[in-house]
């Protein structure tokens, strides 16, 4: 099965979201941004709502083009490194990655009117990088149970299921394909010997770690892809007091994931009730996300003084058309009491079309103008996270339940931005700059509540709230200015192998569960990321 693409009849076997790769952490993960553009803007930690002036400000408040007297074009490169460190029960694990990229791009052309109203009417284009998600990390497990064992969770995901929903037929003129008819993390379980069922006809599961048995694990993550948003902007001065803005922003959407999850083991349990099995499993997947979005910015800005000014922006929804296409396998090598089970279990290559709308956005900004001496800026951005929803035009109800999931978990993020700027001579600025920014996710989902998941890919991230540290230099000359900024940023995260499971007769994945299952409570570990940027912007007004 190369395509995966379902009918009414499997919806109502199984939730779209037990099949394919979308899921509340998903959600949050495409609705994310980081702070980016240019060294000016970044040297203020983006707090440039009420300013203008800047090529970035056309992806943030597009009145900011409005300010713009002179036609403008400029580029930012940016040297970021990420360093990311994960510590499980004292067992602590660091990864790093460097990376150079074009962070920012566009121009502003500027036609002047002879007007007393209206004194200039401005065009202009901007590229903006909005986030980067390369990023690699790695985990050690020690102590494992049959309760943190991914083995375990396959199995209480499979309570209900039987032998002859996950096998394959041994008639070889059978046509079906368990695949095709029940969830994939489940299939391929029970294909690589991870859950072994409790009797030959019923329809509950044994996981391979049991008790007595020793078990270590491991798991890698490398990450890469990035939001790049494409801004066409137009914007005009009122009376130099009133700055108007409206833009059209196009999105492409880029995103891969390689993971692997592998325990090792002895004294596990496969056909018989001793544990009498050694070995080793390493479960791979590989998940690509493509897709393009179009929103709608409009903003303005309002000089309430000569040196006071306010501003405000609001960014509809992106409305985007995704793919996912994905992959997964388990190598295993089992030896129970001399028979050896040693192979490579496979899932099909799928693929899965659908529509998610991000959160809206509002920004509200202030800033004071010290004449020619500096400046002081304060934003704040409300993103209306609870709000994103996913759909599937073939399936009414094919993210009901995850939509659902969405509302219940997520909160809406604040983020609140304050940044400077001092001119220590006519040519030579220096900034200063911080932002804090809320996490997503309700607290009470942190600390055992079940997360959804879906398709075979079972690891996550729950961020925290995340810091921004930054300061820059400018200089100016006649027409040409280049400036330079550095950025911290600071994130911590929970990371999860699979969800916790409660041990319930109701389990949400399978209405047919009979019985309990064994409380599923995976090792979790703290991941905290630290991104430092290096970034130069060169730019000439005409």
């Amino acid at each position: 099965m190369k395509n995966v693409r379902y009918g009414l009849a499997l919806a109502a076997l199984c939730s779209s979201s037990m099949l394919f790769s979308q899921g509340v952490v998903d959600a949050l993960k495409y609705s994310q941004q980081d702070i980016r553009g240019t060294a000016r803007y970044m040297g203020m930690a983006g707090a440039f709502g009420a300013l203008g002036g800047d090529i970035t400000t056309l992806s943030q408040n597009p009145a900011g083009i409005g300010v713009y007297r002179n036609s403008d074009i400029a580029a930012t490169i940016d040297l970021s490194n990420q360093v990311s460190s994960v510590n499980t029960a004292g067992n602590r694990m660091s990864d790093s990655k460097f990376n150079v990229s074009c962070n920012n791009f566009g121009f502003v052309w500027t036609v002047r009117f002879n007007q007393e109203a209206l004194k200039n009417l401005n065009f202009g284009f901007a590229y903006n990088k909005q986030k980067s998600f390369d990023r690699s990390y790695k985990a050690g497990y020690s102590g494992i149970t049959g309760a943190s064992s991914l083995s375990g969770y396959i199995a209480h995901l499979s309570e209900g299921y039987y032998v002859a929903d996950l096998a394959y037929p041994d008639n070889s003129g059978s046509s079906y394909d368990p695949y095709n008819n029940n969830p994939w993390l489940n299939v391929l379980g029970y294909q690589s010997y991870l859950i072994n069922p409790k009797s030959t006809t019923g329809d509950s599961w044994n996981s391979i770690v049991g008790n007595g048995t020793n078990t270590a694990g491991d798991l890698y993550v490398r990450e890469k892809g990035s939001i790049d948003e494409y801004n066409f902007n137009v914007g005009g001065n009122i009376y130099n007091v009133f700055y108007w803005g409206l833009g059209i922003a196009v999105t492409d959407f880029s995103y891969d994931i390689q993971s692997g999850y592998g325990e090792n083991f002895t004294g596990g349990y496969i056909s018989s009730g001793s544990p009498n099995v050694d070995g080793w499993y390493l479960m791979r997947n590989a998940l690509h996300t493509n897709g393009s979005g179009i929103k709608v910015n409009l903003g303005v800005i309002m000089r309430v003084t000569d040196n006071f000014r306010l501003g405000f922006a609001f960014h509809t929804p992106n409305y985007y058309k995704m793919t996912d296409s994905y992959v997964a396998s388990v190598k295993y090598d089992f030896n129970e009491s001399g028979t050896r089970y040693d192979d490579l279990a496979e899932t099909p290559s799928g693929s899965y079309d659908y529509e998610f709308q991000s959160p809206w956005r509002m920004i509200a900004s202030a800033a004071y103008v010290f004449g020619q001496s500096g400046i002081l800026s304060f934003d704040y951005e409300y993103t209306s996270s609870n709000n994103m929803s996913f759909d599937d035009p073939y399936s009414v109800d094919a993210f009901y339940k995850t939509n659902q999931e969405i509302t219940e978990m997520v909160s809406p993020m604040h983020t609140f931005k304050i940044g400077g700027e001092f001119r220590i001579t006519p040519q030579i600025s220096a900034r200063l700059g911080y932002a804090y920014q809320t996490s997503p996710v309700k607290s009470e989902y942190r600390s055992g509540r079940e997360i959804p998941t879906a398709g075979t890919l079972t690891m996550f991230t729950l961020d925290r709230e995340t810091n921004y540290f930054t300061v820059g230099l400018g200089y100016r000359f006649s027409n040409v200015y280049v400036d330079m900024a550095y950025m911290h940023r600071y994130r911590r995260s929970e990371l999860f192998p699979f969800s916790p499971l409660p041990a319930a007769v109701d389990n949400p994945y399978n209405p047919d569960q009979t019985e309990p299952s064994l409380a599923i409570s995976p090792q979790i570990s703290s991941l905290t990321d630290h991104n430092n940027s290096f970034v130069l912007t060169l730019g000439v007004k005409f």
